[in-house]
């Protein structure tokens, strides 16, 4: 039995990983993080260090105890925390003294890079997770009506817009006005703005970054969001097909339909 490694951050992301990651065979190590990862994952993998956001060189000694070789990210590390509480060991801190970048994708990169350097392999996050990622296509029972669809596709533009400039992955729109743009706060924040400034049957739209690096920050939306949506009356949910993870899927469209709220998978025309 193969061991992998798990760098668990926030959200359901990391239970569903460790749960279809078991069911496929492999033995988790998992690397936990104070105050963003559920205590949870300790019912689903044995092996559980936990870490304070930064302490590198913690994570890499317990993945190389362990003799893990090939590791996997997921969910997210939430920058507000990352901004205001985080206590980096000094692998950490010398990682941190020589990045050029602050933003999400370089650190993460890097991360990936250190450990890489200490013969870790980062893999896919969509490891062992291809039945949940959002096929092409209105995956629910109702469809977007020919306004919403515009609305979808000037959507697409804007995300990948914010995303190339590295403040977000999603946005809120009605009647063709982007009504608001996800930044720190997260997507479910930006939606709970973003209804409360349309009022009634606004459209969400998440993309992944452009040039997305599959190992890691690959958009994800779960029951939480439909709740969210539905909260502020929200009508349409479209996800970039191929490219977002669908937490608890079944429950996840199985809630969109009986709050006749649209789920659509769509393409890019910006990769």
């Amino acid at each position: 039995m193969e061991k992998l490694g798990l760098i668990a951050g926030n959200g359901k992301f990391p239970i569903i990983f460790a749960e279809e990651a078991r069911r496929e065979g492999f033995e988790l190590v998992a690397v936990a993080h104070r105050g963003e990862t559920l205590e949870e994952i300790e019912k689903v993998v044995a092996d559980v260090t936990w870490i304070y956001v930064g302490q590198l060189g913690k994570m890499i000694r317990t993945f190389q105890r362990a003799g893990v070789t090939r590791a996997v990210m997921a969910g997210g590390i939430r920058k507000v925390k990352l901004l205001g509480n985080f206590r980096p060991d000094m692998r950490g801190a010398l990682f941190l003294a020589k990045v050029k970048s602050r933003e999400d994708d370089a650190l993460l990169r890097g991360v990936a890079d250190e450990l890489g350097g200490e013969g870790i392999e980062i893999l896919e996050s969509t490891l062992c997770l291809t039945h949940i990622v959002a096929q092409k296509g209105v995956l629910t029972q109702r469809a977007p009506s020919a306004a919403q669809w515009d609305d979808i596709h000037l959507g697409l533009r804007m995300a990948k817009e914010i995303g190339r400039l590295g403040i977000g992955q999603t946005v809120i729109l009605k009647n063709q006005v982007v009504v608001a743009v996800e930044a720190v706060e997260g997507t479910d924040a930006a939606i709970q703005r973003g209804g409360l400034l349309a009022k009634s049957g606004c459209v969400v739209v998440k993309v992944s970054k452009p040039h997305q690096d599959m190992r890691f920050d690959v958009p994800a939306i779960g029951v939480e969001t439909i709740r969210n949506i539905r909260a502020v009356g929200g009508a349409v949910l479209a996800v970039e097909a191929g490219k977002t993870i669908l937490i608890e899927k079944e429950t996840l469209l199985r809630d969109a339909d009986a709050s006749h709220i649209a789920v659509v998978g769509v393409e890019s025309l910006v990769s």
